[in-house]
């Protein structure tokens, strides 16, 4: 893919540790804004599959210990399931088709993060992101955060559940403060800053593992550029 436009996906990328190692990760909104930059004619349309509030579901998920002070697996149950399939025209022949499915044992905002997801991979085959998109690599799971912003709200018919996700909430407040804590040590240390690297990454709201995982990554390579103009 040449880059005629001017815009360099290389200076929006993530690092992401897999069991492989680290890989480069563009996240769907830097590949939306190559996609729109070199291709405006192009056109991006989303159709929903499935989608069902009722569907059980269940799956397993990181939730931090705080007495043992480290993450642990627990399997999650909720109801919610959605699939969404994305058409990436480019308005120079080009057609690529991606879909994507998400379940509200992963995410409050399943349908949402579907929907992006679905984007993500039509454009990676259409060659926007192709060698930054390991989760077509079904070894990882990515989910970036809704391109719309738009935030969805969600009961939980149990007081199991809501006992569980109170749980889930303290241990991502523990996750944010640490978090919090790497940010000021790479510079960004108060909150107008805070604010615009949430901006820049486009996190409307920290809300699990995923935007976890990419505020974490962004921390990793800042501190490395901090690193390297030390000498």
């Amino acid at each position: 893919m040449t880059q005629q436009s001017g815009f360099n996906p290389n200076e929006h990328l993530l690092k992401l540790k897999s069991s492989q190692g680290e890989k480069d990760y563009l996240p769907v909104q830097f590949r939306l804004v190559w996609f729109r930059t070199e291709c405006p004619q192009g056109t991006i349309d989303t159709e929903e599959l499935e989608y069902d509030t009722d569907r059980p579901v269940e799956a397993e998920i990181s939730v931090y210990n705080q007495e043992k002070r480290k993450a642990e697996k627990v399997v999650k149950k909720a109801k919610g399931y959605a699939r969404y399939r994305a058409i990436v025209t480019d308005g120079k022949g080009g057609r690529a088709t991606g879909t994507k499915s998400e379940n509200a044992a992963n995410f409050a905002d399943y349908g949402e993060k579907a929907e992006t997801g679905s984007i993500g991979r039509a454009l990676a085959a259409l060659g926007y992101g192709t060698q930054f998109a390991p989760e077509l690599d079904e070894e990882h799971r990515i989910v970036d955060t809704p391109v719309s912003n738009t935030e969805s709200s969600h009961t939980h018919p149990g007081g199991q559940q809501d006992a569980t996700a109170s749980r889930t909430s303290d241990a991502l407040s523990t996750r944010v403060k640490a978090l919090s804590a790497r940010a000021r040590e790479v510079g960004i240390d108060d909150n107008v800053k805070w604010a615009s690297m949430l901006r820049y990454l486009d996190i409307g709201k920290i809300k699990g593992e995923a935007e976890i995982a990419l505020i974490e990554a962004y921390l990793t390579q800042e501190a490395e550029k901090r690193e390297k103009t030390t000498f």
